[in-house]
């Protein structure tokens, strides 16, 4: 190889040497974006899912959750989609600050879509069953043993209802679940004995209290326990006088 052969192909080298240390300078510069990009796709895919989900479902929704936003946010896109596709360099993303503005809005259209499609899931569980509250019911009613029952009965169905409002559905299954315990409320809530008279619910309550003075056993009482089969349930015990 002569002396100008020798040169050309050092030449050569030092170009190709030169030209992969600027494409591995270039991926480092793509690489965080690329992560930019991951983590909104990945926020944005849960609330696509959310809303084809409530949709699929019936469940009345905005024509648009995120708002203009996401029309914002999609303007920013096409106009770096069409400038990387010129020249693939992370420069041409990050020109005039448009890879901030499409995170900032993509970010505000993601969060109003959130807050869309969380407040619809809340009205569907809400609007499923509108009955009394359990404390509401414990209240009104004589604590009798088959409104005791029900009533424990209710209350932890109520509960597991307001649950299942405070956590986004994953699956249909989810809907079904709301309308299953909606229809346990309505049918304990119609077994409930809201017929005791007012002599019973009182003596009834001082009990639950600790214990109710001679003059609530009534007539009216004592016939209402017979009935009930229920007068060996109770004793008459002297108070302790207090020292």
């Amino acid at each position: 190889m002569t002396l100008l052969e020798r040169i050309a192909d050092l030449k050569r080298r030092a170009a190709e040497q030169q030209g992969r240390q600027a494409g591995l300078d270039e991926v480092q510069k793509l690489q965080p974006l690329l992560a930019d990009a991951r983590v909104l796709s990945r926020g944005l895919g849960i609330e696509v899912a959310q809303l084809h989900l409530l949709r699929g479902q019936g469940l009345p929704l905005p024509a648009e959750p995120a708002g203009a936003g996401a029309r914002e946010a999609l303007t920013t896109l096409d106009r770096l989609r069409q400038r990387f596709a010129e020249q693939r360099t992370a420069d041409r993303l990050t020109h005039r600050q448009d890879w901030t503005r499409l995170k900032e809005r993509t970010e505000t259209a993601r969060f109003r879509a959130a807050t869309a499609l969380d407040q619809a899931w809340r009205d569907f569980v809400a609007n499923s069953y509108s009955g009394d509250k359990p404390a509401d019911l414990e209240r009104s009613l004589a604590p009798t043993d088959v409104n005791k029952d029900r009533l424990n009965r209710y209350r932890t169905a109520y509960q597991d209802l307001n649950g299942l409002a405070a956590r986004r559905p994953t699956r249909r299954e989810d809907f079904d679940r709301v309308h299953e315990l909606a229809r346990q409320l309505k049918e304990l809530h119609q077994g409930f004995d809201f017929g005791v008279p007012e002599a019973v619910k009182q003596f009834l309550q001082a009990i639950a209290n600790g214990g109710a003075d001679l003059d609530l056993l009534t007539d009216e009482v004592r016939r209402w326990l017979q009935q009930q089969g229920s007068t060996g349930r109770y004793q008459i015990v002297a108070k302790r006088s207090a020292p």
